[in-house]
């Protein structure tokens, strides 16, 4: 055996991920195998680019026999397993092979190896962490069996295990992977025909129900397998993270918070039960405690970091992003802006590649900063001016719809001479009322992909209203028949009370057309709806409170209660806002209407409890709470209020 590593892989219909993950091992393996158990699209085609070692392998619902077929045709000293919607990091290679060269290849032996499990979208970038046996020495007797989450062994007694650190990533479970396999329906099937299932098969098929969103069935398997599992177990902690989960879906905050406490008691120095109990605080309103425990968490994980040591359980953005991200929400909800912003940029240290945050930051930013000045303050994120950068802020300011910030950075992307797609073309031609740019760009739009088409279905309903053209209606695709109906009757003035309007997309344009400061539209369509006066008045309220807008709100909200047409939300909205600046009567008599109009609100029962000081009224508050949430009724928080 003159060749260091193999890899060994089992595949069906791998597509759209097999060459990410085979262009990852460039110069880390010296074979590839590919076993292919029945693939009927480009699978075979793309492994066959990477290696002449492609076989197939009748599919007997044994994932075991599979990999087992695949590390019999190895011929090097070590094999890495990997799945086809897995990759590995690129800037190790040599320091993997320096370690496995200066191993003892003959002794039979697995490597533990760190799997990051992206959830949701992969440009979310969130995960959870876990480890699985990745390296085997090219044994005779090191094999797997065990049909499903199979498992290695040696055939004559334990086999010597040890850990690296060398990353593997994972996306099987994010949502793009999720909607083109059915992995979860094969995967029951196997256990189904399983006898004797042992704890960790308990646990795995709770992931399996929990994939699949039936919490219930989750629930009750992580249960059965938590109740006689090991806490050295090596899955122990993900079942525990797994059932706080479940109980969360389900609305069983005690349940949650009981096993949160107890986890925090056994592992006191590990950010990841703090968050989650700042996790419960938020979901009941309670920022106060909210804010002291995301912020422990946040502690243990700035103290470890100095020691160059682990903080966290199953995952480090339980002390890091998670926490950050969570009290720029409560902060931004408190319209606490500068702490708000703080939180954002120090999530765009650990992100600094993540829109979403960019975006939350710039529409804060917007509404209180003039364009030097945040132009000055992302200079201070993105300290040096590369194309891409340039292009990334460009397309940002596109989002938050500031025409002074996409006329800066576009200027910056001429600098660099990037070439602009059509795509965003139009959409910087609709923020500077350019229709000649818009059509020149819209005529060259001849492929987008699905999100692109949603939002340039959108982009030519805001171009319809701008330019009073009902023609660019012809071109949208990717919506609902209801909103393009409602604005056909818009744009041919046919609109009559009893016609069916789509409000959301009314709403999702009039909020559009004041980012980009369309205010003469705006006003515009708002006059096109009559009839849909107030509703339309109660969702822009709630918008600009969540905005920070508050001025804007209570233009809208002043109107409606002179009416007596406010919503729920805005009522609580107005408590807030009054309970925030010590005028606590009225915000209490706000509340006391927000809970009539929407008794179903928890954090209006938790606001009312903490501020109310009439023990009897409190009382009568806290008895309306458990009667519309007994599940609640145990829990000590609710009792302390």
């Amino acid at each position: 055996m003159n060749k260091l590593l193999s890899l060994c892989m089992i595949v069906k219909d791998e597509e759209k991920t097999l060459r990410r993950c085979l262009e990852s091992v460039k110069g880390l393996v010296d074979e590839i195998i590919v076993v292919d158990t029945g693939s009927t699209d480009k699978t075979v085609e793309i492994a066959s680019e990477f290696t002449e070692h492609v076989y197939p392998f009748q599919w007997i619902n044994d994932f075991a026999a599979a990999k087992n077929e695949a590390i019999s045709k190895a011929t090097a000293k070590w094999i890495l397993v990997l799945d086809a919607d897995e990759y590995v990091q690129p800037d190790e290679h040599n320091r993997l092979r320096e370690h496995l060269q200066s191993l003892d290849h003959t002794e039979p032996q697995g490597i533990i190896l760190p799997i990051f499990n992206f959830l949701g979208h992969v440009k979310d970038r969130r995960f959870i962490e876990s480890t699985a046996i990745r390296l085997l020495t090219n044994h005779p007797d090191v094999y797997f069996f065990r049909p499903i989450h199979e498992q290695v062994t040696y055939r004559h007694g334990e086999i010597h295990l040890s850990n690296y650190h060398f990353k593997i990533f994972h996306t099987g479970y994010t949502d793009e992977t999720r909607g083109r396999k059915d992995k979860s329906t094969r995967n029951l099937s196997i256990f189904e025909s399983l006898t004797n299932k042992t704890d960790y098969d308990f646990f795995t098929l709770g992931n399996e129900y929990m994939i699949l969103n039936d919490y219930k069935k989750a629930l009750y398997y992580y249960e059965r397998a938590y109740k006689k599992a090991k806490k050295n177990e090596v899955w122990y902690l993900h079942c525990v993270n797994s059932m706080i989960n479940a109980y969360f879906y389900l609305d069983r905050y005690k349940e949650a918070s009981d096993l949160i406490e107890e986890s925090i008691q056994t592992w006191p120095h590990f950010s990841d039960y703090y968050c989650y109990r700042g996790l419960v605080y938020s979901h009941f309103g309670l920022y106060d405690q909210a804010i002291r425990s995301f912020n422990q968490a946040i502690e243990i994980g700035e103290k470890t970091t100095d020691k160059n040591q682990r903080f966290w359980l199953i995952s480090p953005i339980y002390g890091s992003s998670l926490p950050y991200s969570k009290l720029s929400n409560i902060y931004s909800s408190l319209h606490d802006m500068p702490n708000a912003v703080y939180c954002l940029t120090k999530l765009m240290q650990f992100m600094p590649d993540d829109r979403l945050v960019l975006y939350q930051l710039l529409m804060i930013l917007v509404s209180t900063e003039s364009t030097s000045s945040i132009v000055e303050f992302l200079k201070k994120i993105y300290p040096e001016m590369t194309a891409a950068n340039a292009l990334l802020l460009f397309q940002m300011g596109l989002l938050v719809g500031k025409k002074e910030i996409a006329e800066h950075y576009y200027k910056e992307c001429v600098n660099f001479g990037i070439e602009i797609s059509s795509f965003n073309y139009v959409q910087y031609a609709l923020i500077i009322s350019n229709q000649s740019l818009f059509d020149q760009h819209l005529a060259k739009i001849d492929h987008v992909d699905e999100q692109e088409e949603t939002d340039l279905s959108k982009t030519l309903f805001l171009a319809a209203c701008l330019w009073k053209d009902s023609s660019y209606l012809n071109l949208v695709s990717s919506v609902k028949e209801s909103s393009l109906t409602t604005m056909k009757h818009i744009l041919s003035g046919s609109l009559t009370k009893d016609t069916d309007i789509d409000l959301l997309i009314i709403i999702k344009l009039l909020i559009d057309l004041f980012k980009m400061g369309h205010f003469e539209v705006y006003d515009w369509l708002i006059k096109q709806l009559p009839s849909q006066q107030d509703s339309i008045a109660n969702l822009l309220g709630d918008y600009f409170y969540t905005q920070n807008q508050i001025e804007l709100a209570f233009d809208y909200y002043s109107m409606l209660l002179q009416k007596n047409t406010l919503q729920a939300t805005g009522y609580e909205n107005i408590a807030r806002l009054y309970l925030q600046q010590g005028e606590v009567t009225e915000g209490l008599e706000f509340l006391r209407t927000a809970l009539k109009l929407n008794p179903n609100n928890i954090i209006s029962y938790t606001i009312f409890l903490k501020y109310c000081s009439d023990s009897q009224e409190k009382a009568q508050y806290k008895e309306l709470l458990y009667n519309q949430f007994p599940q609640y009724r145990g829990l000590s928080f609710i009792k302390l209020l």
